[in-house]
């Protein structure tokens, strides 16, 4: 679905109602928009080139085009908070496409209380980019709807517990912070923020990933993501954890102060 008035593409602004999906391979980012600003966007468009390049794909858009049309797309819908999805697809002809899309932001009772995780055997076909998977993408948004859950964990077929369905996926245990390595996972930007702060803050991090049965071991759990930000998990399928971590508040503060320090030093 496309929200608001107007979405873009190519270089051409055009009315909602006339857009159309997508055919073939189409390569993708979400970028959160606060106060008319694409957040870390140049983070974003760094992964977006490299998703291009690991397809053997090229896309003849400069960067700098790209954030002028996304800002262009924010002034003529007149709205300064919300996600914008911006692709670029090969078929039947190369495209670019840049639309404000539906978001579920976590409610402030969900970053105190964490939220509830479904588990999903599956996994992505090529982790490291960022293409469109339907299958996987609509059988992650089934559970969702069924169960009531906030986002489901991936299970990959050696049972390692790795990402999830649109998001990254942290655990904490005796003081360490352990998360899957980038090769059986989406890299997502909000993760690469979150382990600067680790490293920063001299947390200890063991890159690695969690096995099934070693769910419930976990004493904290969290999300990174583009919508959810810094949000701790309170269950994932019958593993309960500790949503109050101080290890997950600290990394949450900080988020959120990277996030106010890029704001200020765009507008």
């Amino acid at each position: 679905m496309v929200l608001h008035n107007f979405y873009i593409e190519d270089t051409s602004v055009r009315e909602v109602k006339d857009f159309t999906a997508s055919a073939g391979v189409e390569i993708y980012e979400v970028v959160r928009v606060m106060e008319g600003i694409p957040l870390f966007l140049e983070d974003h468009l760094t992964r977006f080139y490299h998703s291009a390049w690991l397809c053997h794909l090229e896309i003849p858009l400069t960067g700098e085009s790209i954030e002028r049309l996304l800002r262009e797309l924010t002034t003529i819908n007149g709205v300064k908070e919300g996600n914008i999805r911006f692709s670029w697809s090969w078929r039947p002809s190369g495209r670019f496409r840049a639309c404000f899309i539906p978001h579920k932001y976590p409610s402030e009772e969900d970053y105190r209380q964490g939220v509830a995780c479904g588990v999903l055997q599956a996994e992505r076909s090529d982790p490291n980019a960022k293409v469109v998977q339907a299958g996987l993408r609509e059988e992650a948004d089934r559970m969702i709807r069924e169960s009531g859950v906030y986002e489901v964990l991936l299970v990959n077929r050696e049972s390692k517990v790795t990402e999830g369905s649109r998001s990254n996926l942290f655990f904490i245990r005796e003081g360490v912070v352990r998360t899957a390595p980038d090769t059986e996972v989406l890299p997502g930007i909000t993760r690469q923020k979150v382990l600067e702060l680790i490293s920063e803050e001299g947390f200890r991090l063991d890159i690695r990933s969690l096995a099934l049965e070693e769910l419930p071991s976990a004493e904290a759990a969290f999300l990174t993501g583009t919508s959810p930000k810094v949000l701790p998990i309170r269950k994932a399928g019958n593993a309960s954890f500790i949503p109050f971590h101080p290890l997950v508040s600290s990394l949450a503060e900080g988020y959120d102060k990277l996030i106010i320090n890029y704001l200020s030093q765009h507008r």
